[in-house]
């Protein structure tokens, strides 16, 4: 753009002619920039996947149908593999995928619904849908052993999708304008840092479900964008929640355990080079096949290890882990009355201390209402004695706790 500018150097301009130098070229390119802006050029992009050689389309039954490139596709990326309708969509025994996948789950009862999931969170990444389907989630890779595999498997965004589509913003600088921009425009986001704070900001939750976000990059005016990026976290141990977790968020989260150590003769160095340089067309395939499950399905694979796992992090959070176990529901008032949100608080701090959780990191009691309004089977009433929590009391000997909830389901 530079060079073109040039042409015009010396050429005659009225009565005088024009010098061309580094001033008077940028002035020309940001001018052009802004007569030629189209700010929301990329805000509809057409859906599908750019592929190399083709566009792929997938319908609501899962149809895979192929056509040419266009313009008016408005695609940001395109995935430097190629498709054909015969390619395979299901990693063959012997292939670096293969051994990638099975390796990292071998054992795990649920290691087929594992392995589905990694195909869907590759194919929505690739397909732009991780904001755009019914329920998106953020994906947390926990592995607390050794040569587990889960960041060789979040490389797998990597190795698919091309340079620059793929940010790393940690969590914690979700609320950090200058570095929350990086999400703008990405396809994925994949960092190895977890903060239980941060997943219960507003910025996290908008990033997750596609809300409009602003960033300011450093001497740059302030960004606004609506964030397409699936997000994924890796981290070999769950942060413990201080302030809480809403039911909306904890629908957000899947957690995927990597629970097996990989032995050495089982580890190869270099797999994801390997799978980068020999094996992209079969990775687009394995993502193909993801998507089609996630057009039938309109959701994604939980595996049921999963679902333990994030009611297991869930009981870190002190509110969420007094709630199931000392709260019952009762479907009608006790004779002495619902009780008052004040003294349930008292009893969750009494508990909340006597398990360990330090008194310093407990919410405060406006935020314990807020929480305990927002709990299953609670409704809060105004009174004239205060505010009190119909539908649940505190459990009394032989009453059974309440069953954890999660994903949305109600009891």
């Amino acid at each position: 753009m530079r060079l073109s500018v040039h042409k015009f150097d010396l050429a005659a301009s009225g009565r005088k002619n024009v010098k061309v130098g580094k001033t008077l070229i940028n002035g020309v390119l940001s001018e052009l920039g802004t007569i030629l802006a189209q700010p929301d050029f990329f805000a509809e992009p057409a859906v599908g996947l750019n592929a190399r050689n083709t566009v792929i389309e997938i319908d609501g039954a899962g149809r895979v149908t192929e056509r040419a490139h266009s313009p008016s596709d408005r695609f940001r990326w395109t995935i430097p593999a190629e498709f054909h309708l015969h390619t395979d969509v299901v990693p063959p025994e012997g292939s670096m995928l293969h051994r990638l996948l099975a390796g990292s789950f071998r054992g795990d009862p649920d290691a087929a619904q594992k392995i589905d999931l990694i195909g869907e969170i590759l194919a929505s990444a690739a397909f732009g849908q991780a904001t755009r389907l019914p329920q998106p989630k953020a994906f947390v890779f926990l592995g607390e052993k050794a040569n587990n595999g889960k960041s060789t498997i979040a490389g797998l965004l990597r190795c698919l999708l091309p340079e620059g589509a793929v940010s790393a913003v940690p969590l914690s600088a979700f609320e950090d304008e200058k570095r929350v921009v990086g999400l703008a425009g990405k396809a994925a986001n994949v960092a190895d840092e977890l903060s239980a704070n941060a997943i219960g900001g507003e910025a996290f939750k908008s990033a997750v479900t596609g809300n409009v976000m602003q960033g300011r990059d450093v001497f740059q005016s302030v960004l606004t964008f609506v964030p397409q990026a699936l997000h994924l976290f890796t981290t070999n141990v769950l942060p413990r929640f201080s302030g809480g977790l809403d039911r909306g968020l904890q629908r957000r989260l899947v957690v995927v355990g990597f629970d097996r150590s990989i032995p050495t003769d089982e580890v190869i160095p270099d797999i994801l080079d390997r799978i980068r340089r020999d094996e992209l067309d079969l990775l687009l395939g394995f993502a193909i096949a993801g998507m089609q499950r996630l057009m039938r399905n309109k959701s994604y694979t939980i595996p049921p290890s999963s679902v333990g796992a994030l009611n297991t992090w869930l009981q870190l959070d002190p509110v969420q882990a007094w709630f199931s176990e000392e709260v019952v529901h009762l479907g009608d008032e006790p004779f002495d009355g619902w009780s008052r949100t004040s003294d349930l608080f008292k009893a969750f701090k009494m508990w909340a201390i006597d398990n360990g959780h330090s008194e310093r990191f407990l919410p405060p009691v406006n935020t314990f209402s807020q929480r305990l309004r927002a709990m299953p089977g609670v409704r809060i009433k105004h009174l004239g004695r205060g505010n009190v929590a119909a539908g649940i009391g505190l459990r009394k000997s032989g009453d059974a706790p309440i069953a954890q909830v999660t994903h949305g389901d109600a009891p």
